[in-house]
């Protein structure tokens, strides 16, 4: 077994052992909206086995931090789906903080 052997975890099986750890990126904008940056971000880290993004908002009530991305909508959830859509576009898997 090595790093790039794969993995499988749950009901996912990842193309290698890399798991990307979440960190605060504050890339949101107004409305907590995530962004194409966030979609370009991510799925220029496709290649790890498995990433695991910022924290995300569940509601608005629930903002830790400036600039933290929602999924509290309908318009966020949309920009996630875009986000995940780049991710596996890239190869990549992608799952929720």
């Amino acid at each position: 077994m090595d790093l790039f052997s794969p993995l499988a975890l749950g009901a996912l099986t990842l193309r290698n052992r890399i798991i990307m750890a979440p960190m605060t990126r504050s890339r949101a904008e107004a409305g907590d909206m995530p962004t194409a940056l966030m979609a370009e971000y991510y799925s220029q880290r496709a290649g790890a086995g498995l990433i695991i993004s910022e924290g995300i908002a569940p509601s608005a009530d629930g903002i830790g931090y400036c600039r933290t991305p929602g999924i509290y909508n309908q318009s966020q959830q949309q920009a996630w789906a875009e986000i995940v859509a780049a991710v596996h576009a890239a190869g990549g898997k992608i799952v929720a903080q």
